[in-house]
């Protein structure tokens, strides 16, 4: 029986089960991914992340980020924020460099509370994000009632954004899954959907790719933004408004630079049979 240390951290309410890899070699089956996302029978948790040691000099450490389905996540907004506090935690650095596979992104401790994390360069290429074909990625061939033609963008991972209002009204839970595996996006897509309450505010709701509804999603608040001041309807610097608390993500040099919080819920150990 193998027992396997964690700590379950969260950013407004996005969950993750962190493993860390860098003194002791765990096999990460989808078996283990499974039993640990399962809200009821596990600790539960939107995605699952291991630190890992580094294998270059241009990184501190390197992540893997696991979906509850198994799958692999290039790129998490909110949990880079969590595997920042953790090694901020354990050292004496105010900057760090964090492997995805979607690169190399940077963290730095604001204060005690709040991390900033740049995601690097975005794109609305649609040879980027990737999508099947050349569409306008703008104005996206996909529709919900009462919001305009989805925005398609690159945050690391794909996004697709939709603005419309009243957003809470929106069966997420069946029109999610339906955009999410939409044949356009070869990878899949996330999904987020905006109300615009001023051009440095927003309202917004996700569907995780893979996760599914989550109560935060860090690279889809600077989706978001980036769409907005693509469409002009919004400026380069904006509060993101979730169910649990804000984002504040800037949009600079075509990079997206988020700023929020991350807590630790608990630690604990699985065992598995």
């Amino acid at each position: 029986m193998q027992k396997i240390e964690f700590v379950k951290m969260h950013g407004l309410g996005n969950d993750f089960v962190i493993i860390d890899k860098r003194f002791k070699n765990i096999d990460i089956s989808k078996k283990l991914i499974n039993s640990i996302s399962d809200r009821k029978s596990g600790a539960g948790c939107d995605q699952l992340i291991t630190i890992n040691q580094k294998n270059s000099d241009n990184h501190d450490v390197s992540i893997k980020i696991y979906n509850p389905n198994g799958d692999l996540a290039e790129a998490c907004g909110n949990g880079t924020r969590c595997i920042a506090k953790l090694l901020f935690d354990e050292s004496d650095k105010s900057e760090l460099k964090i492997k995805s596979d979607a690169g190399i992104l940077i963290a730095k401790k604001i204060d005690n509370k709040s991390i900033s994390i740049n995601l690097g360069k975005l794109s609305h290429n649609w040879q980027d994000i990737p999508l099947i074909k050349d569409i306008d990625t703008l104005n996206m061939p996909i529709n919900i009632a009462g919001f305009s033609p989805g925005v398609a963008v690159n945050i690391g991972n794909p996004h697709i954004v939709f603005f419309g209002y009243n957003i809470k009204d929106v069966n997420l839970s069946l029109i999610g899954p339906k955009i999410e595996n939409n044949k356009l996006f070869p990878n899949k897509t996330n999904v987020e959907l905006i109300e615009v309450v001023n051009d440095t505010e927003i309202k917004m709701r996700v569907w995780e790719r893979g996760a599914g509804i989550t109560l935060a999603c860090g690279s889809g608040a600077c989706a978001a933004v980036y769409a907005g001041t693509l469409k002009k309807l919004l400026k380069n610097k904006v509060e993101v408004k979730l169910e649990r608390g804000s984002l504040y993500v800037s949009i600079e040099n075509n990079e997206a630079i988020m700023i929020g919080p991350a807590e630790i819920s608990f630690r604990g150990k699985i065992e598995l049979k």
